[in-house]
């Protein structure tokens, strides 16, 4: 099968994964599956065509990919795309090998490699960035992204009926991992899970801004390799509808605190040297830790500020995402802060840790990471 046919096929099934996705969900995404559901086809410019009632809709949507890890040049290209074609080649090329129990040390260490260069890309990666892929994708520089293109799609549909009702829309895949995370929506906290974005301010703005030129956006959410669809939503834009569409089907805009939104939380100049060892059962690796020196200072204050933040929004009842540094300042002084009036200064975080008794307080952290299952906080 041709690369086309292949990416073709790629996208088609991105669409009718997110479909099945919002189904289940019920409400307003389910609903939006019925008024968007249709025979849909393979097309070019756009990509999918989906032909409704006899013919007299006729929606077309483009669809690109928005992703975590991403290169920094002119054209943000995908890395995670790029890292998931080199390891299916790498898979290709070691496959009769594996079967025959007779891999070599070159392969040994060239899967190794693969994992020190996942590694490098996470640590290299900020929530930040996917906006950045998002907005190189809708609106681009010099008129290239997709944004720009819509009207010409939109004539080249209606060219198939000319009397048909013809709809527009975008199909965005996101793929993403943001497992460092927690997230807070008002009512409980949990971690967030590889493939699962709260939807940043930046991302909801571009979305917004986009969705007054198209009256679909489908959004399709996956792990950071791989093609499954683990949640999606179908927004309503026509008529000014996407706020509220979107709100039907949680989808809102979520702060991020902490650090790690704006800039790389473990930034690798260089990838980490692999050593392995290979036993009767298992292959074990280490790899080499070539993170930038965490400024302990910055940490502290980022995480004082952060809880600061944190308990104003959950005050408001507004869903906020966390790290581990924030959420856990957030947690253990959220008690003692609950009845300030007015808001919550970081000064107001640093008198409740002094004040706290320091077995209370060590008990407090210690109890969270056995919660969270996390080693050292």
């Amino acid at each position: 099968m041709s690369h086309k046919k292949n990416q073709e096929k790629a996208e088609l099934s991105i669409y009718q994964q997110a479909l099945k996705v919002a189904r289940a969900k019920g409400g307003e995404a389910r609903r939006n599956v019925a008024r968007l559901s249709g025979d849909a086809r393979s097309f070019d410019r756009p990509d999918i065509l989906i032909t409704a009632e006899g013919g007299r809709r006729i929606v077309g949507l483009e669809h690109f990919r928005v992703d975590h890890h991403i290169g920094r040049g002119k054209k943000v290209e995908s890395k995670s795309a790029r890292f998931s074609s080199d390891a299916e080649r790498f898979r290709k090329q070691h496959e009769d090998a594996a079967r025959r129990d007779a891999l070599t040390e070159e392969a040994y260490q060239g899967f190794g490699n693969l994992i020190s260069r996942a590694i490098r890309e996470q640590s290299n990666a900020c929530v930040d960035d996917i906006g950045t892929s998002l907005d190189a994708g809708l609106f681009g520089k010099n008129g290239r992204g997709h944004a720009f293109k819509l009207d010409a799609y939109r004539d080249r549909v209606a060219e198939i009926n000319s009397s048909a009702d013809v709809q527009l829309g975008l199909v965005i895949e996101f793929h993403t991992d943001l497992r460092g995370w927690f997230l807070n929506n008002g009512f409980h906290e949990r971690k967030i899970a590889p493939g699962e974005f709260p939807v940043s301010l930046e991302v909801y703005d571009l979305l917004k801004r986009a969705s007054a030129h198209v009256d679909w956006i489908v959004l399709a959410f996956c792990p950071l390799y791989g093609d499954e669809v683990r949640d999606a939503a179908i927004i309503r834009c026509c008529n000014g509808m996407f706020e509220t569409s979107a709100a039907r089907q949680g989808i809102i805009q979520t702060p991020y605190l902490g650090l790690g939104k704006e800039t790389p939380f473990g930034k690798q100049n260089r990838q980490g040297e692999v050593e392995f060892g290979v036993g009767n059962d298992s292959v074990d690796y280490l790899v080499e830790n070539t993170s930038e020196p965490m400024d302990p200072f910055e940490l502290f204050n980022n995480a004082i500020s952060g809880a600061a933040e944190a308990l104003n929004l959950a005050r408001k009842g507004k869903p906020f995402a966390a790290t581990t540094s924030v959420q856990l300042t957030y947690d253990i002084t959220k008690d003692s802060l609950k009845h300030k009036n007015g808001n919550v200064e970081p000064q107001d975080i640093l008198k409740a840790i002094a004040e706290m008794n320091p077995s209370e307080k060590s008990a407090r952290m210690e109890n969270w990471r056995k919660h969270w299952l996390i080693d050292n906080v």
